[in-house]
């Protein structure tokens, strides 16, 4: 189930919305609320970073992307290999 990666997003996501769900009900309990004093540019780059990464993933293979004719990823013929077994070392020993 873990020993390629390919569920580590939804962990990482699932792990945020646990944070969310535990501030809210926290939020809710006591009757606080939350404001945040941090700096202005950080909530600009986290704006940016986020649309940014949508629109990349939109254009790369989730919306317009099947409208490409072509290969589409993954694709076993291409012979590249994921970006965590790359950068983690992994084998590629299974045959799809």
């Amino acid at each position: 189930m873990f020993d390629d990666g390919e569920n580590v997003i939804g962990l990482l996501l699932l792990g945020v919305c646990a944070v969310v769900g535990g501030v809210l009900i926290w939020q809710i309990v006591t009757g606080e609320r939350l404001r945040y004093t941090g700096p202005d540019w950080l909530v600009w780059i986290l704006l940016i970073v986020f649309v940014g990464g949508s629109l990349y993933g939109l254009v790369r293979g989730g919306g317009f992307g099947r409208l490409r004719r072509g290969r589409q990823w993954p694709d076993p013929q291409t012979g590249h290999r994921p970006w965590w077994r790359r950068l983690f070392g992994g084998r590629d020993d299974r045959k799809s």
